[in-house]
């Protein structure tokens, strides 16, 4: 199945997080503090929030709590990826779909752990989503549409 898909998807990975990691510290040091927007042609703008909860602002805040637990999540998550990733043979989707769900979850606990709250700074307003968000939460978007893709695929025809 897909055991030599595994290294091509473990690049991928890498380079999502130094992608998400990077764009998060240029918004940090060029969009002049939370709450500001600059505004930008095209559906995004870009405006720096410091988000305390989890994607949807779903979690309660509860101080260090929240980071912590949530932190702890994002890991416990990637760490069960990379071991069903290691361990089995899966399809190439689903091995992509994993790939960047474990790159979101990391890229978010590196937040959380370095700063006590995940930078987000794409703003799509524009065109009606409400919320705000980063590379690592649209990779995590992106990876659960690829495993659902992948499943969807994977049935067995009915006769």
């Amino acid at each position: 199945m897909a055991k030599h898909m595994e290294p091509a998807a473990f690049v991928l990975a890498g380079v999502i997080l130094v992608g998400d990691q990077w764009t998060k510290t240029w918004a940090l040091s060029h969009l002049d503090g939370a709450g500001r927007t600059l505004r930008v042609p095209g559906p995004v703008d870009l405006t720096l929030a410091l988000n305390h909860s989890n994607a949807f602002g779903l979690t309660p805040v509860v101080g260090e709590i929240t980071r912590w637990g949530l932190t702890a999540a994002n890991l416990a998550a990637a760490g069960m990826i990379l071991i069903l990733m290691m361990r089995r043979t899966l399809r190439p989707l689903t091995v992509f779909g994993l790939a960047l769900v474990m790159a979101g979850a990391i890229g978010n606990a590196i937040d959380r752990i370095r700063l006590g709250a995940v930078v987000d700074f794409i703003d799509a307003t524009k065109i009606g989503f409400i919320w705000i968000f980063n590379i690592a939460d649209a990779t995590v978007d992106a990876g659960i549409a690829l495993l659902a893709l992948s499943m969807f695929l994977s049935r067995p025809a009915k006769t």
